[in-house]
């Protein structure tokens, strides 16, 4: 898994950078066609899965708390992907490649330190030296 998405992460940033200078469009734009071209699949998985029955059966839907945090979930989202878009589209896609890896070792960091109840273990510790050697690998190629 970790592999396919590795691949379809680098497909997508290579079609924003290409797609964003080649088109004209600025981030908004290209932000609002990638929204429009993923809402058939989006829309079809929903309902094949059976997701939005399980949004209209949660009972906490209508609570004030659930929808501010929701709110601000979808505000971190937009802002994250209006980063990588914009990031994409004014420098190369290896550029947000290496800037996802040091955004990926500042998180591992931080979780480390900021939630308790961690154990060290060796084989989680290999587990992501291995993934930071592949992405500075790929960053190098």
């Amino acid at each position: 898994y970790v592999f396919a998405n590795n691949a379809a992460t680098a497909a997508y940033l290579a079609c924003i950078a290409r797609y964003g200078r080649t088109s004209g469009l600025n981030s908004f734009g290209m932000m609002w066609c990638n929204g429009m071209m993923s809402l058939p699949a989006l829309t079809t998985m929903t309902l094949m899965t059976g997701e939005l029955q399980s949004l209209h059966n949660y009972g906490h839907l209508y609570d004030h708390d659930f929808q501010s945090v929701l709110a601000a979930s979808c505000v971190l989202a937009f802002s994250l992907n209006y980063a990588i878009f914009l990031n994409t589209s004014l420098n190369s896609a290896l550029t947000q490649t290496i800037c996802g890896n040091l955004k990926d070792v500042v998180v591992i960091l931080v979780g480390y330190h900021t939630f308790g109840g961690v154990t060290f273990d060796w084989l989680n510790f290999l587990g992501i030296l291995c993934g930071l050697a592949g992405s500075v690998y790929y960053a190098k190629i």
